[in-house]
């Protein structure tokens, strides 16, 4: 158990590490928060949901869950290629990147994005069955409740905090799925069922990244969350460009937490993909088997070439 610990704290600090090697992972994400950001705020404080019917609503919900399902699919993708071009000893190059994206995996991708919209919508209508009657409506759209909008500040709640964490999890198995393609150019099935092995093998490791990430987000948005604690406890009103800069650090914070997420999938499937390879070899020559933690972690930092058969 501790072993397993260990290695995703191992794989948070190594994400970290790549990150200030490498800050052009980030920009995939930052380019869906820039575009997901308006939506969510035109939804939010400019569409007429009344003139929806229920139908309506639920058929249009899912349409918008699966094109920001699409997106974050695409964005981890981009990621995934500009891993293997360093793991491969390229040059990380995001026009490359986004152009195989687009043209060998995404058909691949759409399928398992399809599954995931699924999953996340009949969790969404879950949370909104088992939510409390009350609600706060922000009737006017204001820097502040922008801000307030797009960091998802609400009221705790356990049902909610609940199924955040089921879209979580899924969320980071998607993420499991997606190397598959990227990496080993798998059928969609295939995929699925790779990502899913290695969710089950090394599921020690994976909830360890499921909790850090989780924590090391809490952490990052203590700032924007403290500032809304005052603004509301004190009632006291801030200059609207404290509330643009703050909007501009949630885009940051956003897009990385979401990095992080990827960024954990990714080299712990590399990893696996390691101790896969070692164990073939031991079990051809009657060896004993090793563990994960027995197998040296794979970085993007050491110009090793992890991925050049592949």
């Amino acid at each position: 158990m501790f072993e397993g610990i260990k290695n995703g704290w191992d794989l948070i600090k190594s994400a970290i590490r790549v990150f200030t090697h490498h800050p052009k992972l980030l920009i995939p994400l930052l380019v869906v928060w820039l575009i997901y950001a308006p939506i969510i705020l035109y939804l939010t404080y400019g569409f007429n949901w009344k003139a929806l019917s229920l139908v309506q609503i639920f058929l249009f919900v899912f349409v918008i869950i699966l094109f920001f399902a699409l997106l974050l699919g695409f964005s981890c993708s981009i990621v995934l290629e500009l891993i293997q071009q360093a793991e491969s000893g390229q040059k990380m190059s995001l026009r490359k990147a986004f152009s195989h994206t687009l043209f060998h995996n995404l058909l691949k991708i759409i399928p398992i994005v399809i599954i995931w919209t699924i999953i996340w919508f009949l969790l969404l209508l879950l949370q909104v069955i088992f939510a409390k009657a009350k609600s706060k409506e922000r009737s006017s759209l204001t820097a502040e409740n922008a801000a307030k909008t797009l960091a998802g500040y609400r009221d705790f709640s356990v049902s909610r905090a609940f199924f955040e964490a089921l879209e979580k999890g899924v969320r980071m198995v998607v993420f499991l799925i997606l190397p598959a393609i990227a990496w080993e150019n798998l059928s969609f099935e295939k995929a699925i069922k790779k990502g899913i092995g290695v969710f089950k093998v090394h599921l020690l490791e994976f909830v360890a990244g499921f909790i850090l990430t989780w924590a090391a987000a809490a952490i990052i948005f203590i700032p924007p969350a403290l500032l809304f604690y005052i603004s509301e406890e004190f009632e006291m009103p801030l200059p609207t460009f404290v509330w643009m800069i703050t909007i501009i650090y949630i885009a940051f914070a956003w897009s990385f937490s979401v990095y992080l997420e990827q960024m954990f999938c990714a080299e712990l499937y590399l990893w696996h993909l390691k101790w896969e390879k070692q164990i073939e070899e031991e079990k051809k020559l009657g060896k004993p088997l090793s563990k994960l933690g027995d197998v040296k972690r794979p970085s993007i930092l050491d110009e090793v070439p992890e991925l050049l058969e592949k």
